[in-house]
């Protein structure tokens, strides 16, 4: 008994060198990471180095140790609920170093896929219930969900195999890590384009926002997003998405954002996020923040159409148009800034849709372009989500520059797939803020800045 006790107490003082070496090594990593994050907010903040100084020590630093960004990288980004997997949002987002240009394809949840037989295998053993089902007649959201721990790796598969893309990072987050960055940035201020209600207490969701701009919190953030009932289908839905994702980035990556909420960044990206995508391989991307804008950002909807299969709606990919969107998108060798042809839009067929909530401003803003020698060929409303600045859709960048001095709060859109749809070379939709520039003769005529 005297034995016991001895060895008790000894083993109660006998150190445990495995725990203290984790702890140590833990240590020395927090230490490091904070000391990078620090170096690199140093950098951030005191901005680019004098061409006649030669750089400041930081920003020699830098450009000799930090790894350069490639030229395009592929990131797929899933959003799922907590409770039964469903993937309420799927986006893959290219960015391109050399012109700083992001562009953001929307994956319908709908769009009808044909699962290979090798992940419907997979996904029948973590669900025997759905093995007489048809893997041909699934939505894309089922991927993940069936897919299980294997679900956004399936995912991420189908996508490289029907875009003949290689994606280089996936995003994986649910909407209880969305709601915390939502509350811990303080909100965002959108515009709800028309009346929401919906109540499903099996999923214990209750929808009930009102058509106006206002300031939405995590969980009215959350609900925009899930939100379904639009007589457009799933491709309003998409749209809509696309238009507060926009808001959302435009926040998140502000310098006033990042460095008033470090906390928050660190959490979301340590409690709410499963990626591969490391702190070695965000070193890459330093560089590349300060020159970030994300009013470059361009959107597109994978290409296809709603239908209704045996009372299922789905949406349906439109494979003749789908390999030259993919090149179009993810492949098209880049135009530099310096390479980039401008092209004027005299001879160009334009449509003006008023988007803003002043009545008459479509037939306002066609007199003006008309009076200044531009062919309009239509007007009308704009059934888009609305939008705080005028936009101008254009099939190619260097297009419809010279449009931008006859308003006040505007921006190029380049997204062929839109015009392709509408028969115009360019279509403007006028913004809710927007104030057109009468005499544009005050403006300067340099249109290619």
């Amino acid at each position: 008994m005297q034995n016991t006790k001895k060895r008790k107490k000894k083993r109660k003082r006998k150190p445990r060198p495995i725990l203290k070496f984790i702890k140590i090594v833990f240590s020395i990593l927090i230490i490091y990471f904070i000391g990078v994050m620090c170096f690199f907010v140093y950098a951030f903040i005191n901005g680019t180095p004098n061409a006649n100084e030669g750089g400041t020590f930081i920003d020699k630093v830098v450009d000799k140790v930090v790894p350069k960004a490639p030229e395009r990288t592929l990131v797929l980004v899933a959003c799922t609920d907590e409770g039964e997997g469903r993937t309420d949002g799927i986006m893959l987002v290219d960015y391109n170093s050399i012109n700083n240009q992001i562009s953001v394809v929307s994956i319908p949840r709908d769009t009808k896929v044909n699962i290979p037989s090798d992940m419907w295998e997979i996904m029948t053993e973590n669900y025997p219930e759905i093995k007489n089902d048809d893997p041909s007649f699934k939505k894309i959201n089922a991927i993940p969900n069936y897919g299980k721990d294997r679900g956004i790796e399936f995912l991420q598969t189908y996508l490289e195999d029907l875009l003949d893309v290689k994606i280089d990072y996936y995003v994986h987050f649910n909407f209880e890590g969305f709601r915390y960055i939502i509350d811990s940035i303080g909100g965002i201020d959108f515009d709800v384009p028309q009346r929401m209600y919906y109540s499903d207490p099996t999923q214990d969701l209750y929808i009930n926002l009102k058509p106006d701009m206002q300031h939405l919190d995590g969980e009215k953030a959350e609900h925009l997003l899930r939100f379904r009932s639009y007589p457009q289908g799933d491709l309003k839905r998409v749209e809509v998405q696309q238009a507060f994702l926009n808001e959302f980035f435009k926040k998140i990556v502000s310098v006033d954002t990042i460095i008033s909420n470090p906390e928050t960044y660190f959490n979301t990206l340590t409690q709410y996020i499963d990626t591969n995508f490391t702190i070695s391989d965000g070193l890459k991307y330093v560089g590349e923040i300060k020159e970030l804008d994300v009013n470059n950002t361009q959107t597109y909807t994978l290409p296809c159409t709603p239908e209704t299969i045996s009372g299922i709606s789905f949406v349906i990919v439109d494979e003749d148009e789908l390999k030259e969107f993919a090149y179009e998108v993810f492949k098209k060798p880049t135009v530099k800034p310096e390479d980039i042809v401008y092209e004027d839009s005299f001879n160009k067929s334009i449509q003006v849709l008023n988007g803003s909530y002043t009545s008459g401003f479509a037939k306002k803003t066609k007199e003006l372009l008309e009076n200044n020698g531009y062919i309009i060929g239509n007007i009308g409303d704009s059934s888009d989500v609305k939008s705080e600045e005028t936009k101008i859709y254009v099939s190619k960048i260097g297009q419809g520059n010279d449009l931008q001095k006859f308003f006040t709060n505007s921006k190029i859109v380049v997204n062929p797939e839109k015009l392709k749809k509408s028969g115009y070379d360019i279509t403007i939709v006028l913004g809710t803020k927007e104030e057109l520039k009468e005499n544009s003769t005050e403006v300067s005529e340099d249109t290619n800045n």
